[in-house]
């Protein structure tokens, strides 16, 4: 078992343990961060990434995606009403989230 002196002794630690399994470290999951390691891979790089929440970053998971989804749903339903003026006889009756929300 090895014991630090200081919080520095364990980060230096931690570096030099990084540094011998990767070439490239990336810090963050999100968009750019995950095309940039894979594009180093494809190189023959090994890289490492490192992201403390869900990959994909903000954009992805809470940011534009879904702001598009929900805008996508709003504009059908928009649609949809807009159907009777072109003679359809359509009604909407609900919507469901969980299908929008599907894996």
């Amino acid at each position: 078992m090895r014991l630090f002196d200081s919080v520095a002794s364990i980060k230096a630690a931690i570096m030099s343990n990084v540094m011998r399994h990767f070439d490239y470290l990336v810090i963050g999951g999100g968009s750019g961060g995950i095309a940039s390691a894979r594009r180093a891979a494809e190189f023959g790089v090994r890289v490492g990434l490192i992201e403390s929440s869900r990959l994909g970053g903000t954009c992805v998971n809470v940011g534009c995606v879904p702001k598009k989804v929900m805008y996508s749903c709003a504009a059908h339903a928009e649609y949809i009403n807009d159907h009777a003026d072109y003679g359809f006889d359509v009604k909407l009756l609900g919507f469901d989230w969980k299908y929008e929300n599907a894996p």
